[in-house]
């Protein structure tokens, strides 16, 4: 009678060890979408805050061209690419 107990806990937790991968798995899709729309959120507000950084420079009396230049080293300070070292090996390289 033991041997039948041993072999139903066996099968029952196999089972059950087999539900969190699955569970796991199921999860991952709605991970990545959450994920993908941060990071579109953060680009968008990254976008407005240069747009708006340029304009107060050159409102404070900056010219057009060096405002340019302190907004674009200001916009890659939030590229995710630039705290990645030697950036992505599947990115195109400008």
């Amino acid at each position: 009678m033991s041997t039948r107990r041993s072999s139903a806990v066996s099968a029952r937790r196999t089972t059950s060890d087999l539900t969190w991968p699955v569970a796991i798995a199921a999860a991952i899709p709605l991970l990545l979408f959450r994920l993908g729309v941060v990071y579109l959120r953060m680009k968008a507000k990254r976008g407005r805050a240069v747009r708006a950084f340029r304009r107060a420079l050159v409102h404070g009396g900056m010219s057009r061209e060096m405002a340019d230049r302190f907004a674009e080293q200001y916009a890659s300070l939030g590229r995710l690419r630039t705290y990645v070292r030697g950036g992505f090996p599947f990115a195109m390289q400008r």
